[in-house]
């Protein structure tokens, strides 16, 4: 019985080797097939082409904005990383326009994230030197999702437009009231791009009321004697007047004036109010 046993389980693995051998060498059925690849396809980009505006600047060709879910944070790439300076330009040569940046929110968002991110646009536009004041915001709501890396591209808007009457007077109100802070005390005067945007402001503005004047008041800090601040003043007054004309302002509706260190906006006890207190006043009369 033993032996029987024996040759009997000796018949099954001989069996199963043998079943083996057919199937795996003799059929080729054993051969290890690679895992599936998984695909991941982009979905296919409906964002307006830049092709269609030709040569022609249109803030709406750039949309190269991606925002990140549950922040305002707004990722800048591609081309749209070097449009402040089309933009700037733009807005020089298009008196009777401004920006409209549009931030975008889906329903497990709310509209205040929108609108953040939409400002978030218009620092980085406005640290560049362009105006804030013609630069509106505004927050819609999109069915969309986020990327696996929480990320949605399109999710800013650009768009130009023409000046509604309310908010060109609000422009006009910001030209003939302008604060301007810049390095006025280098030994060789440069104008920074606020200064450039706002003499073509002033032009402009001039343009239509051309009996109003100008009026330019240096302010200093109160570090030094007073004569010397007032000394100051006035020259960071002249360096102003001096560039305003050079940009096509007639002298004649320009004036010059220093306060010194007598009319601070803030403490000079501290070094953010010094430097809020070094600073040019531009008023139109």
């Amino acid at each position: 019985m033993k032996n029987f046993l024996i040759a009997f389980i000796f018949f099954l693995m001989w069996s199963a080797l043998g079943t083996w051998v057919y199937t795996c060498h003799v059929k080729n059925l054993c051969i290890d097939l690679p895992e599936k690849e998984t695909v991941v396809t982009s979905p296919k980009d409906t964002l307006p082409s830049r092709e269609k505006y030709g040569g022609i600047f249109a803030p709406e060709q750039f949309d190269d904005y991606s925002i990140i879910s549950g922040t305002d944070s707004v990722i800048v790439a591609g081309k749209s990383a070097s449009i402040e300076k089309l933009l700037f330009d733009y807005l020089n040569k298009n008196q009777d326009k401004e920006v409209l940046i549009t931030g975008l929110y889906n329903n497990t968002e709310k509209k205040a994230l929108g609108l953040a991110r939409a400002e978030t646009l218009k620092k980085r536009f406005t640290a560049y030197g362009i105006n804030p004041d013609r630069i509106a915001t505004e927050a819609v709501s999109k069915d969309f999702n986020f990327d696996p890396r929480n990320q949605y591209r399109g999710g800013i808007r650009l768009k130009a437009r023409d000046l509604t009457e309310d908010r060109n007077a609000l422009v006009e109100k910001g030209i003939a009231n302008k604060i301007l802070y810049s390095h006025f005390g280098s030994e060789k005067f440069q104008p920074d791009n606020t200064l450039q945007a706002y003499a073509e402001e002033l032009k402009n503005y001039l343009d239509k009321y051309p009996e109003k004047e100008v009026v330019i008041t240096g302010h200093t800090d109160n570090v030094g004697s007073d004569e010397a601040n007032e000394w100051i003043g006035m020259q960071r007054a002249r360096n102003v007047m001096e560039y305003l004309i050079k940009t096509g302002i007639p002298g004649e509706k320009l004036k010059i004036f220093s306060k010194g260190p007598h009319a601070p906006l803030e403490s000079n006890n501290t070094l953010e109010g010094r430097r809020k207190n070094r600073r040019i006043e531009i008023k139109v009369n």
